[in-house]
């Protein structure tokens, strides 16, 4: 995982679990992970000092979030001081829902987002050991070995991000998303949110404006980041209109897509996606295990895996609607995602960009419409402004 000074990106529990599982945490249960550079604590520091430095900064860091946020917190905020081997334990391999990251696994490699060795669950374990601080009901959570109270900066700015989870836990609520690419959004929101008033600190405090760039992030770390990239400059666009209050208008009317998050004029225009319906059952005893809709961002990941990042954004940003299906048989699998375009010059865009990238992961054409790739046989087709990707696969 890249990591990046200054850089705090905030990371849901939830993301452990699954991006196809396609639910959002109960208002009052935002838990978040915060990644950075790794802090040494001082040698010798006791943990009944260490705890008492952590509760002086929290306290002076919830007195400024109330001040600057304009919201007073209803109860008291606790606090905990976590390891990270015990984070691995219970918030890594203990949070995993195996079934889903299967599921979420073989997505992503029927799409080339990653390749047909890599272990998705790995991956998610290996991740959960970089926890610096999280925040649930009326507890902020910090890792002793990541968190370095005596930085009182970088370490505030984290604290004021947990703060502002738990000031929406007492304020707002959201909706139960339907769909992967909807929870991103609702995420996005939450997130954008906690990273604009961590931000606002870092930079009032001395510390340097920080967001990152999606470019330096592979795909896949790219789709679990999202809400962290790109939710801030949304809220950021929105809180730049005309302040809290607007921010705070968006929880009664939130963002129900990634591509509204990505082109913030286009909710503040009324611009809402469209709900697609399915391709006709496959038959021949396909039985569905998965629908999902996964927006603008997953399409331009799913290019960015194989071609250059300025077209794969400009490739995906017609997306007006899809809808992802899973099917198995036996040991077969059949991948369909429909997605509707914008109109039909999007759709010829797309169609090329992912002809593309079929030629560039060497896929092999079999004929007009279809190619044959590693086992995979990909069939591609495009009507109107809709374009239908079929990828059909067994396992061993």
């Amino acid at each position: 995982m890249k990591t990046r000074t200054w850089i705090i990106l905030i990371l849901l529990i939830a993301a452990i679990s699954s991006f196809t599982l396609s639910y959002f945490l109960p208002h009052h249960q935002v838990i978040t992970r915060t990644v950075t550079e790794t802090v040494e604590v001082a040698p010798g520091v006791s943990d009944e000092r260490y705890e008492e430095a952590v509760r002086e900064l929290l306290q002076h860091v919830k007195e400024w979030v109330e001040s600057r946020r304009g919201l007073r917190f209803k109860e008291d905020v606790e606090m905990v001081v976590l390891t990270r081997e015990w984070v691995v334990e219970h918030w890594g391999v203990g949070g995993l829902n195996i079934t889903q990251v299967k599921l979420e696994e073989s997505i992503l490699k029927s799409l080339f987002i990653i390749p047909e060795d890599f272990n998705l669950t790995d991956f998610k374990v290996r991740a959960s050991g970089y926890m610096v601080a999280g925040a649930a009901d009326h507890r902020i959570y910090v890792v002793k070995e990541f968190f370095n109270p005596s930085d009182k900066v970088a370490a505030g700015a984290t604290l004021a991000h947990e703060l502002a989870h738990i000031l929406q836990g007492e304020y707002f609520s959201l909706p139960r998303p339907g769909s992967t690419d909807e929870k991103n959004a609702l995420s996005a929101l939450v997130e954008g949110e906690a990273g604009l008033v961590g931000s606002q600190y870092l930079i009032e405090h001395g510390g340097p404006r920080g967001l990152s760039s999606e470019s330096i992030f592979e795909p896949l770390e790219a789709l679990w980041l999202f809400p962290y990239i790109h939710g801030e400059p949304f809220v950021r666009y929105v809180y730049e209109q005309s302040g809290w209050s607007m921010v705070e208008a968006l929880y009664r009317d939130p963002p129900k897509s990634t591509a509204q998050i990505l082109h913030p004029e286009k909710y503040l225009g009324g611009w809402k996606p469209i709900r697609v319906d399915p391709p006709p059952h496959p038959g021949e005893c396909w039985k569905i295990i998965l629908q999902d809709t996964m927006g603008e961002f997953f399409v331009r990941q799913v290019l960015r895996a194989h071609l250059d990042g300025l077209l794969a954004n400009k490739s995906a940003e017609g997306w007006r609607g899809d809808v992802l299906q899973l099917y198995e048989r036996g040991n077969g699998y059949m991948l369909r995602w429909k997605i509707l375009w914008e109109n039909e010059g999007e759709a010829m865009e797309f169609t090329e960009a992912f002809i593309k990238l079929l030629e560039n992961t060497g896929a092999r054409k079999i004929y007009e419409k279809a190619w044959i790739a590693g086992g995979r046989i990909v069939e591609f087709q495009v009507e109107g402004q809709a374009a239908l990707i079929t990828v059909i696969y067994t396992t061993q």
